[in-house]
């Protein structure tokens, strides 16, 4: 079993990473795509009046499937340090970590159909990345209480 300081010590940096990867995906989110689906649409579909080239399938394939390894990798692993804590139920622990794969899966390939001109798929790719987000943000602040509870204990 791992001594508790060292499980804190692991928490945080978890906690700090999850921190830099929510800011990091929000400000890289905006400055490329935009905030809205019209503008995701023109990155994505392309715009011949502004020169924007339309993406292809093989660079969206390029792209998917690495944020799909790298996205479900660090779901997995702050997971697990999730189901270590006690501060929130069991069923709650899954709710959390189902709904973060699913937002994650929706948004990584929504562009896929946004490409074939769906604009549906513009608009869910929005909602799965703000889900997605908030979701992420939900499993810091469980994780900090985490820490922080663990600490009043001590």
């Amino acid at each position: 079993m791992i001594s508790p300081k060292l499980f804190d010590l692991l928490l945080f940096c978890a906690i700090a990473l999850i921190s830099l990867q929510l800011l990091s995906g929000i400000w890289l989110f905006i400055e490329k795509f935009g905030l809205t689906p019209s503008e995701l649409t023109l990155y994505f579909a392309g715009d011949e009046k502004n020169f924007i080239m339309p993406k292809s399938l093989e660079g969206l394939l390029e792209t998917a499937v690495p944020h799909f390894l790298a996205i479900s990798t660090t779901i997995f692993v702050y997971g697990h340090f999730l189901l270590f804590t006690d501060v929130i139920s069991q069923n709650k622990k899954f709710l959390l970590i189902s709904a973060l794969f699913i937002a994650a899966m929706i948004d990584i390939f929504s562009p896929f159909g946004i490409i074939y001109g769906f604009e549906l798929f513009a608009w869910t790719k929005v909602i799965a990345f703000w889900s997605f987000e908030f979701l992420m943000g939900l499993l810091l602040f469980v994780l900090f209480q985490a820490v922080f509870y663990r600490g009043a204990e001590a």
